[in-house]
């Protein structure tokens, strides 16, 4: 794996083990959730977590890694904890937005837009009021949205597993055919919608010509497969969790191994931003800043754990730092 597809895999998951197999396979434990990084305690398991990488997460473009820090303080963070319903986060404050939310997404682009799949059709987030308000005309019960790059589509998947395709600001929907019986969805940067079915086969559709193709070269029985929305600075592929194993599954049908093995799974993620990693473990959820860790050194006494992260990332300081100097629409851009 050459080393950008590396540092990328590394973004995916945003740990690295202390105590990897091999020169080459990391480990996510237990010991990679401190304290210290814990940004919000709930009640029972969050289930659900994004971090738009639109603009209205990152709208300033940062010209040095203190800007950076800055940009990023008061982000919003959107999560479903089970039984509770959906929130927003902001400086560590959580706002309860809808008791039948199910899912968050937001295209990857220069708009402020966030929608919500619910029990009952769309909703969109109302950043000044801190609310979620209706969306469209759908009743339809969603358990999967994905927000579609540069387009006015909403995909959609129902609790029955039919999968629409939204327009027409929310009052139109047309059934995705060529998707059979879907447990997950998810977009990857150009629109291409990757899908689980009920045997655990994860599958691509192509936006350009609606054409299915299975994803070679994953398990052929994992005992569980987790779609992730991909950080924004990969291309034409998305995140798969096969089991315990990591891997980028790429619309052309094929997989690669991302060398992570997960011995300890968050019940929720966040990879969208790449230099900010957000995981829910154990109710709680925690943020990987991973330009602190690895540039700035900011690996306070008791963290000693971290200091393979460090080392893990190291090699790829100058990229780091690149991405922190540079606004979410350039890296978009590009």
């Amino acid at each position: 794996m050459n080393t950008f597809v590396t540092f990328t895999a590394l973004l995916l998951v945003g740990l690295a083990s202390t105590a990897p197999v091999n020169d080459d396979i990391l480990h996510i434990d237990n010991e990679l959730f401190p304290e210290l990084f814990v940004i919000y305690t709930g009640e029972n398991d969050i289930t659900n977590l994004v971090v738009p990488v639109n603009s209205l997460n990152f709208e300033d473009e940062p010209d040095d890694e203190e800007a950076f820090a800055s940009a990023t303080a008061g982000i919003y963070i959107f999560f479903v904890e089970e039984n509770k319903g959906l929130f927003v986060l902001q400086n560590k404050t959580a706002t309860k937005l809808l008791e039948n939310g199910n899912d968050i997404s937001a295209a990857s682009d220069d708009n402020k837009a966030v929608f919500f799949g619910a029990s009952d059709g769309i909703y969109t987030f109302n950043a000044e009021k801190k609310t979620a308000e209706k969306y469209g005309t759908l009743t339809d019960n969603i358990i999967n949205i994905a927000v579609a790059n540069a387009t006015n589509e909403i995909f959609i998947l129902t609790a029955d597993h039919i999968v629409y395709k939204v327009t027409e600001d929310g009052t139109n929907k047309e059934e995705v055919t060529e998707v059979k019986d879907a447990q997950q969805i998810v977009l990857d940067s150009s629109n291409n919608l990757y899908f689980v079915d009920n045997k655990k086969q994860v599958y691509v559709r192509l936006y350009e010509d609606g054409t299915v193709k299975k994803i070679k070269d994953l398990p052929a029985h994992p005992s569980s497969v987790k779609l992730l929305r991909p950080p924004i600075v990969i291309d034409d592929s998305v995140p798969v969790i096969a089991g315990k194993k990591a891997f980028l599954a790429y619309s052309n049908g094929t997989a690669e191994f991302a060398e992570i093995i997960l011995d300890t799974k968050p019940t929720a993620y966040s990879v969208e931003p790449s230099l900010l990693v957000y995981a829910a473990h154990d109710k709680k959820i925690y943020e990987y800043n991973i330009l602190n860790i690895v540039v700035l050194g900011l690996l306070q006494e008791g963290l000693e754990e971290l200091s393979e992260v460090k080392s893990h990332f190291s090699g790829q300081t100058s990229e780091i730092q690149n991405m922190a100097t540079k606004s979410m629409k350039t890296i978009r851009a590009n």
